[in-house]
């Protein structure tokens, strides 16, 4: 499964994670807040342009970092695309699917 911001975003709210991701070679990081927004991991240099975008590094990150409840869980890119699948097929979902049939 691919990563993509809007699921990071839908798991960082459901799940009450911080995820920070990153790419190593550049440095370049954005951080997903628990409440689902996007901000940026470091503080930017004021005045520094910035020539990159949350999009584009997220299609080249290979760590992956998890925060809850001070707890910080490392994960390479393989390793957060299992999470997303598992999590993206949690309970919220399936609950969702049996109310429309209700």
């Amino acid at each position: 499964m691919a990563v993509k911001l809007i699921d990071l975003k839908k798991i960082a709210i459901q799940k009450d994670l911080e995820i920070t991701f990153k790419e190593s070679s550049s440095g370049h990081a954005w951080k997903i807040a628990r409440d689902g927004v996007l901000k940026f991991a470091f503080p930017k240099p004021w005045g520094e342009p910035l020539d990159y975008t949350p999009e584009q590094t997220l299609g080249t990150a290979d760590v992956f970092s998890l925060v809850t409840q001070g707890k910080q869980q490392v994960l390479n890119r393989q390793e957060m695309e299992n999470f997303l699948t598992e999590a993206l097929k949690a309970p919220h979902a399936a609950k969702a699917v049996d109310e429309e049939h209700e």
